[in-house]
Order: C-alpha cells, then sequence, then structure tokens
C-alpha cells in the first residue's frame, strides 16, 4: 500500500490497486463515525461513439445510455434491487451519472464489510433484462419531462446549447425522450461490456474505517471474480469551436424573476504557460473577487435591489476555458451590460490576493473534516487530471499577483453567450 502524503495539511491519502486494474483510493477520519464509498467508472453521457483499440469501426449508442445504464444497473436477481439490500443495512445508497463518468455511493455508520463488498457487488454484477429495462424507461421518460419543465435544467441546457456548437454537453446527460424509448438492450450490454472493468473504474473511501482492511476486502472480493480482457476503447471527441453557437437566446418558462446566464468561451491555448490546476486557481480568485458573496459590485447590485443573487464560475475541459456569470434580476436589460462591462475591467490586487490565498488555505484544511466532500474532490482529481494533486497546500503559497495579473490580462472575452429565462407573456 502506498501513502499519497498531502502536502502542507497533515492528511494523507492511502492507495492501493488490485490485480485487475481497480484502483482503491482511502482518506480515514476516526472524528467521525461513518463512511462514504463511492465505485466509479469512466463512462459519461457524451461517450456515445467509440471504438475498440485496433478497430477501425466506430460504435455508436442513443445518448442517454450512460444514465440509463446507472437505472437498470440497481436490479439484481429474483426481482431484488441493491436497494433492497442496502434499507436491510440501515444505509443510504444513489448513483448518478455526469458528462464524464457514472457513480455508485454508499453511505453507512455500521457493516463496512457488507457495504463495500455489496457496491462491487450490484455494479459488477449486471442484470439486464428486456422487461426490466421496458419497465425503466417510462421512469426515465418521466425524469426527462420534469427536467425539461425545470427552469434551471432550461437555464443550464440552454446555455450550452448557445455555447458549444459540436461538444455533446448541448445534450441533455439522459437523452431525450426518443433517445431513451429507443434504448436497447443489446446497446446496454455493449457499452457495460466495454466500459464497465476495473481497468475503467476506481474505488474511493472516507470516513472512519481500517484502510487495511478495507484493501483486504476488496482483494478478496475482487480475486474471486472473472473478467475479460479491457479492451482500451477510444471515446470519439469532435473537435470544440472558440466560436459559440448562438450570441443571445430568451426562453420563456415558469420563473417569477428572470434568470440570466453570460458565459465567455475562449481556447485553453492563452493560458499555455500554466497548467489546469494554476489556471483554474487564479480564475476562481478573480471571479470571486469581482461577482463573489463579498464583491463590491456584488453589494451595491443588492443594496439597490437590482438583483436578487450573483455568482460566477469557470471550467477547464478538452481545449477550451469558459467562465459563466449567473444573475436572478427583474432588470436583464440593465443588468446584463453592467456586468459584461465589469468582465471588461476585472481587478485584483495584492491585499485582494493574499485574503483569498488564506481563504483558499482555511477551506483547504477545514474540508477535510466532511467526508463526502473529499470523497468527492478526489473524484475529481482522478477524472479532470488523472491523479492526486498532493501539493495543493504549496500551490496556493506560490499564487502570486504578478501571475495573478497575466491570467487576468490573459482572458479572451470575445466569444460569449448570453440566455435569458423570462416569465411566460401574458396572452389577450
Amino acid at each position: 500500500m502506498k501513502e499519497i502524503q498531502l502536502k502542507g495539511i497533515e492528511e494523507k491519502i492511502y492507495y492501493d490497486e488490485c490485480s485487475n486494474g481497480l484502483p482503491i483510493y482511502m482518506l480515514v477520519n476516526d472524528k467521525v463515525n461513518n463512511f462514504y464509498i463511492t465505485l466509479s467508472v469512466k463512462y459519461g453521457s457524451i461517450d456515445t461513439e467509440f471504438k475498440l483499440k485496433n478497430s477501425k469501426e466506430w460504435q455508436k449508442v442513443h445518448d442517454g445510455v450512460a444514465h440509463f445504464l446507472e437505472h437498470v444497473n440497481f436490479n439484481e436477481s429474483d426481482g431484488q434491487t441493491a436497494h433492497d439490500y442496502f434499507n436491510k443495512l440501515g444505509s443510504s445508497i444513489n448513483a448518478f451519472t455526469t458528462f464524464d463518468f457514472t457513480s455508485y455511493e454508499v453511505f453507512a455508520s455500521s457493516n463496512f464489510e457488507d457495504n463495500l463488498t455489496h457496491l462491487l457487488d450490484y455494479v459488477q454484477t449486471p442484470y439486464f433484462t428486456r422487461e426490466l429495462i421496458e419497465k425503466e424507461k417510462g421512469i426515465i421518460v418521466e425524469e426527462v419531462r420534469m427536467g425539461k419543465n425545470n427552469p434551471g435544467h432550461k437555464l443550464y441546457y440552454g446555455m450550452n446549447k448557445a455555447l458549444y456548437v459540436k461538444d455533446k454537453r448541448r445534450n441533455f446527460v439522459t437523452g431525450d425522450e426518443d433517445d431513451v424509448r429507443s434504448t436497447t438492450v443489446t446497446e446496454l450490454k455493449k457499452v457495460y461490456n466495454t466500459f464497465y472493468h476495473p481497468k475503467n473504474s476506481f474505488l474511493i473511501i472516507t470516513g472512519n474505517f481500517n484502510p487495511y482492511e478495507a484493501v483486504r476486502i476488496v482483494k478478496e472480493n475482487q480475486d474471486s471474480k472473472m473478467f475479460k480482457e479491457y479492451l482500451n476503447p477510444i471515446k470519439k471527441r469532435e473537435k470544440e469551436s472558440t466560436k459559440v453557437n448562438v450570441e443571445y437566446q430568451e426562453i420563456e418558462t415558469n420563473v417569477e424573476i428572470p434568470k440570466v446566464k453570460i458565459c465567455y468561451k475562449m481556447p485553453k491555448s492563452i493560458f499555455k504557460d500554466y497548467d489546469d490546476v494554476m489556471v483554474n486557481i487564479y480564475l476562481s480568485i478573480i471571479l470571486r473577487n469581482n461577482f463573489g458573496s463579498t464583491s463590491l459590485l456584488r453589494e451595491e447590485l443588492l443594496e439597490k435591489e437590482l438583483v436578487v443573487g450573483l455568482g460566477a464560475t469557470r471550467d477547464i475541459f478538452n481545449d477550451v476555458v469558459t467562465i459563466e456569470l449567473n444573475v436572478e434580476t427583474k432588470y436583464p436589460d440593465e443588468i446584463i451590460p453592467i456586468l459584461m462591462d465589469k468582465m471588461k475591467h476585472l481587478e485584483i490586487n495584492e491585499e485582494d490576493l493574499i485574503r483569498r490565498i488564506r481563504c483558499n488555505i482555511s477551506s483547504l484544511i477545514n474540508d477535510y473534516d466532511d467526508i463526502e466532500y473529499v470523497n468527492t474532490d478526489i473524484m475529481d482529481q482522478i477524472i479532470n487530471h488523472g491523479h492526486i494533486i498532493d501539493d495543493m497546500f504549496y500551490r496556493y503559497k506560490s499564487l502570486n499577483i504578478k501571475e495573478a495579473k497575466d491570467i487576468l490580462n490573459l482572458i479572451d472575452l470575445r466569444n460569449h453567450s448570453t440566455v435569458l429565462l423570462v416569465p411566460f407573456k401574458q396572452t389577450k
């Protein structure tokens, strides 16, 4: 077993790997009485076209297959489900699908071995029948419909469709209704057999447990199973344009107060002198300084009752960087120009930077007390970077005003989309 020391914060992550290639990441917290386990598969909603290594033929499945597979994978033989088993243990289970991966989780305070082994067993033992899949279609179609009626869902995917030209983040994680109805047992089995392999998965355990005992349990469980050779599938990725698809769009929906997203899209190459981690850190600090909860602009707009809420986020994937402003306001025509002008005049000074560094370091240390947060953080690092970032403390300590202003000046504002959710117009 390997110990990954998280430099500067007196925390460590235990790492081991099963003979079949399944990685195990563990962080122990003996201050709590429970544990949180996630088994994740590197297969998400955008992975609808793929081919096996050394094959020339691309295979295509319907949008939403990753999410559909997540649903049906809870089924077990004899009419039982994983929920039935974990309910008897008093444990809480769930699963979720993102653009990039699917994760199965269990949260409990006792019966550690039973919870761990059964999580591995039900995810790694598929039980697909046409009857179960047809039954599940109705449930998922209803989920799609509920999403389409949700204002937050409409705004999120409305922006994605405006922002992206080819990237499959344009499409619902669930797929659309026709995708769900058209999904077949053959597709689900093909995807499961291609991607649901220990070498394409990873296990994370956080909370109060013995890591050496956990590794013994996992390895015994995995050694008792037979897995076919991993076929190294290649996922098809379209090169995304740095241009936006639509610059402005209004969507009528069931909101009382209009909601706005303004998103800037730029090539990652403009930040070529910095790695993704540092770009993420600097952009986060710059955005919080200008639009965050303690920013002067937000305080001013709230005081004048021009906005109900204001925030900003950033994202990096493939070759694209995005910056997104989110605002809820009764006065979008007045607020949108104010926010866009602020983006042209972003500010950061050394005093602001030092304060933000202190906040980030404090959060970095305190967040390790939250076993769900740290489990998710490890998950994100593996998906986004392929490994644990063990020097985050010293990365924060190394931040400086010269680099912060350099990042700020490199931000490209030429390509942007604005999506506005407005109340339904009254008809006469």
